[in-house]
């Protein structure tokens, strides 16, 4: 393959053992900038090879003495891609993710070539560690259109802009597969963009109403005898389905629904491999899924837990399954096409009523629609009533993208000028506007200026930094940047490490704004009334949440709790990991004012593992959860006990095997000889 100037041997190695014989006219593009030292906005359609632009970069890069950064919108798309780069390392890379807790030492991320990171954690870096990228000379920025959402957005483009601000000269690229103003965000970062609306398998778009199929010129195509037998068609010829609905519960159920269907289009060897299924974990949810998994159609949302949620996506890839029911959270970068997408719900609540959901998210949605190894055309549909069918036609079928604009407001504008100051990247009012200019929000004209000027006030009046021209920070604030937590959260938490009551404490973590609230219905009542010396006023939505938490280190199972408060495993699961670091803030808190209240240590202990104060020595054994630790704490077994005894001593006990045995009291040994849990 002759590209007319130098590419590295290793890309070629790259490319031939991805079979890849010829590259397409955008690959081509996109390569020829990033050779001549330039940055890239690289828009063309999903599966068009964007990443295949991006690893040249990263091995030009490799081959100049320089280390990469791949920069990802969420945890579960950082391992995935950690899993795909993995063969980097058979070309002499070392790679490295890092995605875990923002005040964890990370000099070790300086000996890899190239790292897998969401933006909150390369945000964290920037703050507390900048050497950790020292060497850098390039990096990906996936699926940039992400920084139009709500939540992480304003993150993403902080990010950009440090990075730029940082590391001077440092070549990047930046992804999506539907930007509509290329120009403007292009103009932004300062790069050379390339667009094409060219895909290997092409997509065909229709609106599917309850009797028929129209397609993208308007035409009517054909009729349909029901949903049902419409999405069991689509299944011809070993073809996959993605079907898109508005919610969770819609989710399960209509794939519980479809797998009556789908069933019999299993053969009899995937139905013996899928019978094999089995659920061996004593988490909730599995006794709903795998049942369905079994008829050949699997669903996938956020109130699932993140295993769940891997099993139905390694089935899918594997063929296994022939349909997954899905929330829009699939279509955020998942690696997982399908010859067939329906989108079934076009229409969300938005607080006052229905409405339609972004064009740029169906375009994502159905982006999925065609598989590159085993399609010649992918098949987008779009459900809709016969009433509505002029108003989702004219919308998604001949309808524009909306523009990428900037999230940044006023309290995420504060979250970054503590940060900045606390980095030392910004020191006074004028370096702090001087950095903000390099945003988009700037470049959108947003003035910045009063946000910046009541951000600092704040700092001041809650004693995180000092000083009128040039900012310091205070070791309160200090930290508070380190835990990467919001300000207003860091104010809560030093509130509340006064506080004795554990209800009491439970209130205050989960009446920061870091830790996200849980719906309450009308039904819904509380038992515990906080009282009214609290430092803070917490509101039923985040009771709701400390009484989980209550129940939670109270020892109470999974599947109750999930019950008892009318949630999803996933959420339980989220607010306990969300509490584990915020508790672990009130701790570190506690130290930096000289107050180092043990109890807090303990309580950061109960709540990572989900226990009551007496099991928190055995919880540091290998293999031993909440459920184990109380199972050895009711047999009679101490850290003490187990290090004095045989395996088969502990192998009569209900769930511990001759293995699991032989490691525990292994370890038991070693904990009582480094004495690691004394004081707890």
């Amino acid at each position: 393959m002759d590209f007319g100037f130098p590419v590295p041997d290793e890309f070629l190695s790259y490319l031939k053992k991805e079979g890849i014989e010829r590259l397409y006219s955008l690959q081509l593009d996109g390569i020829k900038i990033l050779s001549r030292g330039e940055s890239l906005l690289l828009a063309t359609p999903t599966s068009s090879g964007k990443t295949v632009v991006a690893y040249f970069g990263i091995l030009r890069a490799w081959k100049k003495g320089l280390r990469s950064l791949y920069v990802v919108p969420l945890r579960a798309l950082a391992e995935e891609k950690f899993e795909e780069l993995k063969f980097f390392e058979e070309l002499g890379l070392k790679i490295g993710i890092s995605t875990g807790d923002y005040d964890r030492p990370s000099n070790y991320l300086k000996s890899y070539d190239v790292i897998i990171s969401t933006s909150e954690k390369v945000d964290s870096l920037l703050r507390n560690n900048p050497s950790v990228f020292d060497n850098l000379g390039f990096i990906v920025f996936d699926e940039i259109h992400n920084i139009l959402d709500e939540s992480r957005g304003s993150t993403l483009e902080i990010v950009i802009s440090k990075i730029r601000h940082l590391v001077e000269g440092a070549q990047f690229i930046a992804m999506s597969a539907t930007v509509k103003n290329v120009k403007d965000i292009a103009f932004w970062l300062n790069s050379r963009e390339v667009t094409s609306d060219f895909r290997p398998v092409p997509l065909r778009k229709f609106v599917i109403t309850p009797d028929s199929i129209v397609d993208e010129d308007g035409m009517l195509v054909s009729d349909v005898k029901s949903f049902e037998d419409f999405v069991t068609d689509s299944l011809d010829d070993s073809g996959q389905t993605l079907i898109f609905v508005r919610s969770r519960k819609s989710a399960e159920s209509t794939a519980e629904k479809m797998s009556r269907y789908v069933e019999g289009r299993i053969s009899q060897r995937e139905r013996g491999e899928m019978g094999e299924i089995k659920n061996e974990s004593e988490s909730p949810g599995y006794e709903k899924l795998i049942p369905v998994l079994k008829r050949g159609v699997g669903y996938h949302h956020a109130g699932m837990l993140s295993e769940q949620r891997r099993l139905v996506e390694r089935l899918f890839r594997e063929r296994k399954i022939k349909v997954i029911v899905a929330t829009t959270t699939l279509a955020a970068g998942l690696n997982l096409p399908a010859r067939t997408v329906v989108i079934k719900d076009v229409y969300r609540y938005d607080g006052f009523g229905s409405s339609l959901i972004p064009n740029l998210e169906v375009q994502q949605m159905l982006g999925r629609a065609g598989r590159v190894k085993y399609d010649r055309i992918g098949n987008g549909y779009i459900y809709s009533s016969k009433i509505r069918l002029q108003e989702v036609f004219s919308t998604y079928v001949n309808g524009e993208l909306e523009s990428i604009s900037s999230r940044i407001n006023e309290g995420k504008i504060r979250m970054h000028v503590l940060g900045l100051i606390s980095s030392g990247m910004s020191k006074d009012f004028t370096s702090l506007t001087k950095f903000f200019s390099t945003t988009l929000a700037h470049h959108e004209g947003l003035q910045l200026d009063e946000w910046i000027t009541n951000s600092l006030e704040f700092l001041r009046e809650n004693d995180m930094i000092r000083g009128e021209g040039s900012f310091k920070p205070t070791p309160f604030g200090r930290k508070v940047s380190e835990l990467y937590i919001d300000p207003l959260t860091g104010v809560i938490l030093r509130n509340t490490v006064s506080l004795e009551n554990v209800d009491d404490i439970l209130l205050g973590i989960s009446s920061t704004p870091d830790m996200p609230s849980l719906y309450v219905s009308e039904s819904e009542s509380f038992p515990y009334i906080p009282p009214s010396h609290l430092p803070f006023r917490p509101e039923p939505e985040q009771m709701k949440v400390a009484l989980i938490l209550g129940d939670w280190i109270d020892e109470l199972p999974e599947d109750a709790i999930v019950e008892k408060y009318h949630i999803w495993p996933a959420d339980l699961r989220n607010r306990v990991e969300i509490a584990n670091w915020l508790s672990h803030s009130l701790y570190e808190i506690s130290r930096t004012l000289n107050l180092g209240r043990t109890e807090l240590r303990v309580l950061n202990y109960r709540i990572s593992n989900g226990i009551q104060q007496d099991l928190i020595p055995l919880v540091f054994l290998p293999n031993v959860g909440r459920v184990r630790a109380r199972r050895l704490k009711m047999s009679g077994f101490d850290l003490q006990k187990i290090a004095n005894s045989a395996p088969r001593d502990l192998e009569r006990i209900q769930g511990f095997g001759e293995r699991i045995s032989e490691s525990i009291v292994k370890e038991a040994k070693k904990l009582v000889e480094r004495d690691v849990t004394h004081g707890l």
